[in-house]
């Protein structure tokens, strides 16, 4: 009987150390969050890695998104993905060395956002806003901005809202000959378009075109 109820202590043992989470030994961790995620009043850890970094910040490093649960005093998995963040010179005309097109990550309203920014060149910038919830036992995306701006000519954006099927596009038009920038005017249009699903897995940058002049981007 003892040697049974030794069996089952090793077994279990086992189990929970199978669960706890050990960060891959490629994987530099460069930023950790916290924040309920499914609204158990527990906070969950997200991790950004670089993958198999160096010393070398010209080099560029793939980077994997992990997503943590408290489990007593223990972390384990609950989601894993290497698609959603870009490499880490993936940013364009990347100004400074370790620079990233990852601005910001943050946990708000029990849901996940993701920014990231492109230079393309030292006056122009894309920026691509990802808003992720867990739901339906899956991380769904409920919502973007896509916004493409010079800093006086041209200010474009793209808000889109997955769960209402709702596309706001905001131009802004500006003036580069004066000495300090000017607005020349403002224009707003609203869209209903229907969206497939999209989860954090199987997101990819997307643009569509509805005609000539109207493309929505996330």
């Amino acid at each position: 009987m003892k040697n049974i109820s030794l069996f089952l202590l090793l077994v279990c043992s086992a189990l929970l150390n199978a669960q706890r989470f050990q960060l891959p030994k490629n994987c530099t961790i460069v930023k950790t969050i916290k924040g309920d995620l499914d609204k158990d009043g527990i906070d969950e850890t997200v991790l950004v890695c670089n993958i198999n970094q160096t010393s070398d910040l010209k080099e560029s490093f793939g980077r994997k998104l992990f997503i943590l649960k408290q489990n007593g005093k223990d972390l384990i998995l609950w989601k894993e993905n290497s698609t959603i963040l870009r490499d880490t010179k993936d940013c364009g005309f990347c100004f400074n060395d370790g620079e990233t097109p990852l601005t910001n990550i943050e946990i708000k309203n029990n849901s996940l956002t993701i920014v990231q920014e492109t230079y393309n060149n030292s006056r122009r910038t894309e920026r691509n806003k990802l808003i992720f919830r867990y739901q339906n036992n899956d991380w769904f995306l409920i919502g973007s901005t896509y916004r493409y701006w010079d800093t006086c000519d041209f200010d474009h954006r793209c808000d889109i809202n997955f769960s209402t099927n709702q596309v706001i596009i905001t131009d802004i038009e500006g003036d580069c000959d004066d000495v300090e920038y000017k607005k020349k005017g403002t224009s707003f249009k609203k869209f209903d378009h229907s969206f497939k699903k999209i989860t954090l897995d199987s997101y990819k940058p997307t643009e569509i075109k509805l005609n000539k002049d109207v493309y929505f981007i996330y």
